[in-house]
C-alpha cells in the first residue's frame, strides 16, 4: 500500500467528504485494511475566486507550500478536493517535485465520457471562477463531450448554495439546499443537459445518493477513486 495525501481546506467540508469518500471505495473489514492518508487542510489559503476574477491574493503559494509539507511526510500521491484550485496545478505539481499530483477535472472528463458517451451536452455547475478558466470546457471539449454552462439566474443560485449566508461554505448542508440544488438539476436538465458536473466540491454534499434519471457526475467521487487505486497498488 502507498501514503495518500489529501490538499484540503478549500473549504473543510469538502476535505471530509474526500476522505470520507476514499475509506468509502476502499475494500477494509478492519482497521487496517484502510489506507494512510495524510491531510493538510488549510482554510487560510487564499480564495480562488477573488484572486482570479477580482485580483485577490494569489493561493498558489500555499498550496505550494501545502504539498510540499505532504510530501516531506511521506506521502506518494496527492488528490486536491477543489476544483478551482485545479487551475494552479502545475504549481502544486512543481512543489511536489516529481509526487503525482491528481488532475481531478481530466479524471472527471473522462469519467463523463464513460457514463454519457461522446457528444453528450454536459452541464458544469461550478464557481464563476472555474468557469471563467474554461479548464472543464478544455478537459470535456478534448474527450468528445459538449460543455454547456449554467445560465445567469441559475449561477445566481450556485453562487448562493456556495458562498452564501445559508450556503454550504457556511455549514449548512441541510434538505432546503439538497432541495434547491435538485431543483437546479432539474432545470439544467430541462436546458439540454445530459449530464450535469458537480464542478464545486461544496455540491457533491448537496447532491444526494447517484440517480440513472439524473447523471450527476461527482468529481470528489472519482478523485476517491483514483486516490485508492494508487493507494492499493503494491
Amino acid at each position: 500500500m502507498r501514503v495518500l495525501g489529501i490538499l484540503g481546506g478549500m473549504g473543510p467540508q469538502a476535505t471530509i467528504d474526500l476522505y470520507q469518500k476514499v475509506l468509502n471505495y476502499t475494500p477494509a473489514t478492519r482497521d487496517q485494511d484502510h489506507l494512510q492518508v495524510l491531510i493538510w487542510s488549510d482554510p487560510h489559503i487564499p480564495d480562488r475566486t477573488a484572486a482570479i476574477l477580482y485580483g485577490g491574493m494569489d493561493p498558489s503559494y500555499a498550496l505550494c507550500a501545502g504539498a510540499a509539507k505532504l510530501v516531506s511526510g511521506g506521502a506518494e500521491c496527492i488528490g486536491i478536493p477543489c476544483n478551482t484550485a485545479h487551475y494552479y496545478l502545475a504549481a502544486v505539481r512543481r512543489a511536489a517535485q516529481g509526487v503525482p499530483v491528481l488532475d481531478m477535472i481530466e479524471l472527471t472528463a473522462k469519467a463523463a465520457r464513460d457514463c454519457l458517451g461522446t457528444g453528450a451536452r454536459v452541464a458544469i455547475a461550478a464557481t464563476q471562477a472555474t468557469l471563467a478558466t474554461r479548464l472543464y470546457d478544455s478537459a470535456l471539449a478534448s474527450v468528445g463531450l459538449v460543455p454547456m454552462v449554467p445560465s445567469p439566474p441559475e449561477q445566481v443560485i450556485i453562487d448562493d448554495l456556495i458562498f452564501g449566508p445559508s450556503g454550504v461554505k457556511a455549514g449548512f448542508v441541510d434538505a432546503n439546499n439538497c432541495r434547491r440544488f435538485q431543483e437546479l438539476c432539474v432545470r439544467l436538465f430541462s436546458s439540454g443537459a445530459e449530464g450535469i458536473i458537480a464542478a464545486c466540491t461544496e455540491l457533491p454534499l448537496l447532491a444526494g445518493s447517484p440517480s440513472t434519471m439524473l447523471p450527476i457526475i461527482d468529481p470528489t467521487s472519482i478523485l476517491a477513486q483514483a486516490l485508492v487505486s494508487f493507494g492499493l497498488k503494491d
